[in-house]
């Protein structure tokens, strides 16, 4: 009767890929700033300490980023993360022409890898479109 009990019992999940999304985006003086949202579908905090992204629209790379985040997310929570990379020509050029109503959103792949303490190396993938936020120049959602 024990072992039925035990059968029945939750499964702590473990070693799941975070759910990461583009919270917002924005350009500036030759950076872009990046907003994430990091969402732990593990029943164990995720100890991240590093992570590599990359944000393509229609196969043309808006931005990269490989570097520390050194954060923990406790079990089946979400954190926002933030941060700034160096605008290229090629993600000027997209984000002004959704600035300036030339394309009414930009299609994206957010790709990449986070290296964590404990779960090793986890990939995650996401598409999605970005579009301007209204009264507000230069962001993006």
């Amino acid at each position: 009767m024990l072992a039925l009990c035990a059968a029945c019992g939750a499964n702590l999940v473990r070693g799941e890929s975070p759910m990461v999304r583009i919270n917002e985006l924005s350009h500036q003086d030759n950076n872009i700033s990046l907003q994430l949202s990091i969402r732990n579908v593990n029943g164990v905090p995720l100890d991240i300490l590093g992570i590599d992204l990359s944000v393509s629209v229609n196969d043309s790379e808006l931005f990269a980023y490989t570097g520390p985040v050194n954060t923990n997310i406790i079990a089946n929570s979400t954190e926002t993360w933030s941060v700034d990379v160096a605008e290229s020509n090629t993600s000027r050029e997209l984000l002004d022409s959704l600035q300036n109503g030339d394309v009414k959103s930009l299609p994206y792949t957010l790709k990449g890898e986070i290296a964590t303490e404990g779960d090793g190396t986890l990939r995650f993938e996401h598409e999605g479109h970005l579009y301007t936020l209204p009264g507000r120049p230069g962001h993006f959602r």
